[in-house]
């Protein structure tokens, strides 16, 4: 084989090689304008929070809960349409609640 030929086997291989990793990562290629949109707010939301803006205002004790994709999506939207961070809202939310019934 000449060095052209060669080059042009192992471009070939390589893109084989390329398009069946495609087929086999399907899934996982590209993200969905949704899935996209989401990353995009989380990343907002990880650069304004960090553990020193969480302590100064007193918040010292974790909450995990999970919820459906839909509520999560509805919890986001009501804080980011108040300009408050998921956990002030949370907080006013709990506040509100009558005392003495929980």
């Amino acid at each position: 084989m000449t060095d052209a030929t060669e080059d042009e086997a192992a471009s070939n291989d390589t893109a084989a090689m390329r398009e069946a990793m495609r087929k086999l990562m399907g899934n996982f290629a590209a993200a969905t304008p949704k899935k996209a949109a989401r990353k995009q707010r989380e990343k907002k939301a990880r650069t304004i929070v960090d553990g020193r803006t969480l302590r100064a205002k007193g918040r010292s004790a974790q909450v995990n809960i999970k919820v459906r994709p839909e509520v999560k999506e509805r919890l986001l939207a009501f804080a980011e349409a108040e300009g408050v961070l998921i956990a002030d809202w949370f907080e006013r939310l709990v506040e509100e609640l009558p005392v003495g019934e929980a």
